[in-house]
């Protein structure tokens, strides 16, 4: 690309030509320079015009990179030539971009701008500007400026950060910048603040105090909605103080005590009462709880304090211990009941108001005595419901006195349960009591709910008593264990582990006795004897005296995630030795998209003699022998570029100056749109190979009588080194596979955990949002609205869905990369014993493009007919290499037959009504007869693979000639004819084994592999 300018007046003709050539010179520095630039580099002419100083800017240089930013080549710019680069700035972007760089180019200042462009495609994307305004001072500092002068201040201005120009006399005469695409960028930005703002919205309206303080001066740093409104302190008033600017020193000292016993515990405190005085509340009863939070050293950062206003709840808790006296002295009746209904007691008020007395009673259900034929059958029938269901019951209902007389009562029961859920009886009271009924069905309610929750739930729910029995389970945890709810109930905790994590339970739930709250990694035994690795939430509960009464346990499945990790451990070794072994076999480097390396191994420095600081962040021009013309790195770079794999032979320069000749082979690797982002370079030093043909060229004439001698050699190396060539490229293709394997694995590992935690996450705000409902069962009315908005129950309910799908989508993903990594085991040198069929769901996996339905052919139909093999010791990887070269000619013949619509039944089918073509693998074991001890028992001798298609099939008298080198039946350019050569080969001679072909024009094609189960 070359870079012009007004070139100035020069009267000395030797000084003209001297500047020319270093002109040129530094041209070609600087134009390697712009291309490594990760950006788009221009020049801007600017003039101002008009009474109102409107800049009028136009593109007097811009680099090729603007297209991959755009899509517009740099030339529809220059000049404006086809559009300005102003038309393809967003809209909305163009005047807060304009007035920000006429301000800079007013104040002599650089200017950095973001904003929208329209791209070629339609697609929006952001980028990011930086520049400086470069000024004029007259004809002779022009003059001064030409030249080599001019590109290296324009360039070096862009590159760097250049000081702004304060000479007030100067006038600007161009812009000169970089533009970078950050669009990615903003993407992450835009899904982090999306983030940001639902953890804020959710903690700002949470109906409780929520405020945390730092670890060093307990100044606070955040302070919600529901702080100001409890405390009466706005959120600015707070940030940055602590409670003594704002509490009297009493108070102040009080809660600054409690701070100091959280971080010197590291343990949670529960505070359930406290009294603070506030200025502008007055006194009040908070129900605190204070968290420490730690750095990622375990040392404590910041402490966390959730605060609940329990005034009023504490005055309706003095006034239930004074409604509890008057029950007491009630003249209202009241009845106790046992579960079935039995009357067990009533008091003197009941007896006064019904006429029977309590002897009468007992045994009796009151139903059966107190209603008549005025009792409304509805009402007696929900009130059966309500009893068969345990569930609370207020009604008015009609009864009979013993004398006959009716009477109406408004009736409320109520069941009673014992702690560990079982009913135990009813209580009924004969009075008015509307408010209270409401209560009750409320709890009813919430009840239910919960327990739809729990029943639902994606995680384990276990809770245990005092002893470590079973007092409940959900269905999910019984399905983790494999047994049934009621098989769990009433079992020990130790029943369901083994004796090595016995001990390590017990000493768990000792932690529980102490009240300990934990959560930690534990395996399970399942009831068909399997492991169950899981992540135990546990919480122990005490009863109303502060008896340890038991513990809840929250339990989530891990055992994919502990098989994963380690899969995980074993591929990361298993790439460790293929990298090793690709480092001792071949000589390797990487570089980036512009070229500069950024990896060499040992034996690129020990042939060329350079070390590693001296290659790294250089081109491979360092090492260029100059032996190549421009047009053949031209056509290098061309197919890379276009994320193609180039094969070549090349002539490079050590340091020392020696010369050697590689065989080289480039492998792009691309980014998710699909460009190239590295390259990775390998070679085989075949400097010996070429000194010997050149050898032979100048021998030829000698050895003219030896002539045939020499084709026939010739041949071999030319077959030998198009084998080395074809064995390279699947090579090349294994590590290719390997790597793209390896690329997925991490952000589907980075998913995978992640899904976990957000998993935990919702958990962690859904068991709060129960501890809410349950202390607060009567909602506010904004909070039912917002409730009845958001369809609560249904996004409780999805949530763990959705959550689920992801981890499933993770799984899959993950089961792919396992299969690349199968398929990618082509250096491997050693036999090992390997399942035949995961090397053929490997190869299919590859090839299953080619299978599915396009616009141009059906499916092609895939049968598996597997049998039962015996692992089988070979050379998995060239095994790969055999079942892609037969697999692949399958899948040809079959597009051949969809072409010509020649199948292998022999028929001309038209097009419509075509058979469906068929891809058929077949693996049996063959046996051979042995006689032992006069007795005739079977022995595996091969394992079998058979590929056949429905295609229309090869010509008997080519037969002869399937597994010759280069023989080849396809078009030029679809075939080199290696394919089955290599894989007889690779079957008959490292292995071996047989390769059969049986086919006929009309019948289809069927190749049998026999590999030796054993080989002597």
């Amino acid at each position: 690309m070359q870079i012009s300018s007004n070139s100035s007046k020069v009267k000395n003709g030797d000084r003209h030509n001297e500047d020319s050539s270093s002109l040129l010179s530094s041209e070609e520095r600087y134009k390697n320079l712009v291309a490594n630039i990760p950006g788009a580099v221009y020049r801007c002419n600017c003039e101002w015009t008009g009474s109102d100083g409107e800049l009028i800017r136009t593109m007097a240089f811009l680099s090729e990179a603007v297209q991959e930013i755009s899509g517009y080549p740099s030339s529809d710019f220059i000049n404006d030539r086809v559009r300005s680069f102003a038309s393809i700035i967003h809209p909305q972007d163009r005047k807060n971009m304009e007035e920000a760089l006429i301000k800079s180019v007013a104040t002599r200042t650089p200017y950095i701008l973001e904003y929208r462009i329209l791209r070629a495609d339609g697609e929006i994307s952001w980028v990011y500007e930086k520049g400086q305004a470069v000024c004029g001072e007259g004809d002779e500092a022009r003059e001064r400026k030409e030249g080599q002068g001019e590109i290296e201040e324009f360039l070096s201005g862009v590159v760097s950060s250049v000081s702004p120009i304060a000479n007030s006399l100067c006038q600007v005469v161009y812009l000169d910048g970089v533009i970078l695409d950050i669009t990615e960028r903003k993407r992450a930005e835009e899904k982090l603040r999306n983030t940001q703002d639902f953890l804020n919205a959710v903690l700002q309206n949470l109906p409780v105090s929520v405020f945390i303080k730092d670890a060093v001066e307990q100044r606070f740093i955040y302070w919600n909605a529901a702080s100001e409104e409890l405390f009466g302190y706005s959120r600015d008033e707070v940030l940055g103080n602590n409670a003594a600017d704002l509490l009297e020193a009493d108070q102040a000292n009080y809660l600054q005590a409690q701070d100091l016993e959280v971080f010197a515990t590291g343990k949670e405190v529960d505070i359930p009462e406290e009294i603070i005085q506030l200025p502008h509340r007055g006194k009040r009863i908070l129900h605190t709880k204070k968290v420490p939070l730690f750095d990622a050293d375990g040392a404590p950062k910041y402490i966390l304090g959730i605060s609940q206003d329990i005034t009023e709840s504490k005055k309706t808790e003095t006034e239930l211990s004074r409604l509890a006296i008057v029950a007491q002295k009630t003249q209202n009746g009241v009845i106790i009941t046992d579960a079935q209904g039995c009357i067990e007691w009533v008091n003197e008020a009941f007896t006064r108001i019904s006429g029977y007395v309590l002897e009468e009673m007992l045994g009796k259900k009151p139903g059966d005595v107190l209603q008549g034929p005025q009792t409304d059958p509805l009402t007696i029938a929900q009130l059966r419901s309500a009893l068969d269901k345990g569930e609370p019951f207020n009604q008015e209902i009609y009864n009979y006195r013993k004398d006959g007389k009716g009477y109406w009562v408004a009736l409320s029961i109520a069941p009673i349960y014992r702690e560990t859920g079982e009913l135990e009886g009813f209580i009924a009271v004969e009075t008015d009591i509307t408010d209270r009924k409401q209560a009750t069905e409320s709890v009813r309610e919430s009840e239910s709910y919960y327990r739809c929750i729990v029943e639902t739930a994606s995680e384990g729910v276990w809770m245990f008593d005092a002893d470590s029995s079973t007092t409940f389970a959900n269905c999910r945890m019984a399905e983790m264990l494999g047994y049934t709810v009621e098989e769990m109930l009433g079992r020990s905790l130790f029943e369901f582990i083994d004796d090595e994590a016995r001990e390590i339970a017990e000493s768990y739930v000792q932690r529980r006795r102490q009240g300990i709250r934990e959560r930690h990694d534990f395996q399970f035994t399942r009831k068909d004897g399997s492991h169950l690795w899981a992540i135990v939430s546990a919480t122990p509960m005490f009863d109303a005296d502060g008896e340890f009464a038991g513990v809840l346990r929250m339990i989530t499945d891990i055992s994919d995630r502990k098989q994963a990790e380690a899969e995980l451990r074993q591929t990361l070794q298993e790439l460790e030795f293929e990298k090793f072994a690709l480092d001792q076999s071949a000589i390797v480097s990487n570089t980036n998209e512009f070229g500069v390396i950024t990896y060499v191994n040992e034996q690129f420095c020990e042939l060329f003699k350079y070390s590693r600081e001296e290659l790294n962040g250089k081109t491979h021009k360092l090492v260029n022998s100059g032996y190549h013309p421009t047009d053949f790195f031209k056509q290098l770079w061309s197919t890379i570029r276009q994320g193609n794999v180039w094969r070549g032979e090349m002539k490079n320069q050590a340091k020392d100056g020696r010369l050697f000749w590689l065989d080289t082979t480039i492998v792009p690797f691309l980014n998710s749109r699909g460009e190239p982002h590295q390259y990775v370079a390998i070679r085989k030093d075949i400097t010996d190979r070429k000194q010997a043909e050149e050898a032979v060229r100048l021998s030829e004439s000698q050895l003219r009588t030896k002539n045939e001698e020499l084709a026939k050699a010739l041949r071999d190396v030319h077959k030998t080194q198009s084998m080395m060539v074809q064995n390279e490229k699947m090579v090349s293709l294994g590590q290719l596979v390997a790597g793209v394997a390896h690329e997925i694995n991490n952000p589907v590992s980075f998913i995978y955990g992640n899904v976990m935690h957000a998993d935990d996450y919702f958990q962690d705000l859904l068991k709060m949002l129960q501890l809410y409902q349950r202390e607060y069962p009567e909602p506010t009315e904004a909070i039912r609205e917002e409730i009845d908005d958001i369809d609560l129950k249904f996004l409780l309910k999805d949530l763990p869905k959705l959550l689920s799908s992801m981890k499933m989508g993770a799984e899959r993903i993950r089961q792919i990369v396992l299969s690349l990594k199968n398929f990618s085991r082509l250096d491997e040198a050693e036999q090992k014993q390997v399942d035949i069929h995961e090397g053929i769901d490997s190869t299919l996996l590859i090839l299953q493009h080619r299978l599915k339905e396009t616009a141009g052919h059906p499916k092609i139909t895939l049968v598996k007919e597997f049998g039962n093999l015996p692992r089988l010791q070979c050379y998995a990887g060239q095994l790969n290499q055999v079942f892609m070269n037969i697999i692949g000619n399958a899948i040809d013949a079959l597009e051949e037959a969809m072409e010509t619509g020649q199948w292998g039944d022999g028929e001309q089918a038209p097009i419509p009504s075509c058979p469906s073509p068929t891809l058929r693998i077949c693996t049996e074991v063959k046996y051979e007869q042995a006689a032992v001890c006069a007795d005739s028992i079977r022995r595996p001798s091969h394992v079998v693979i058979r590929i056949a298609d429905n295609g229309p099939g090869i010509p008997i008298d080519v037969h002869e000639r399937l597994f010759d080198p280069f023989f080849t039946t396809k078009e030029p350019g679809k075939g080199t004819g290696l394919g089955l050569s290599i894989s007889y080969q690779i079957v008959v001679e490292k292995h071996g084994g047989r390769l059969k072909c049986n086919s006929a024009p009309g019948q289809g094609t069927e190749f049998a592999i026999e590999i030796p189960v054993a080989r002597s």
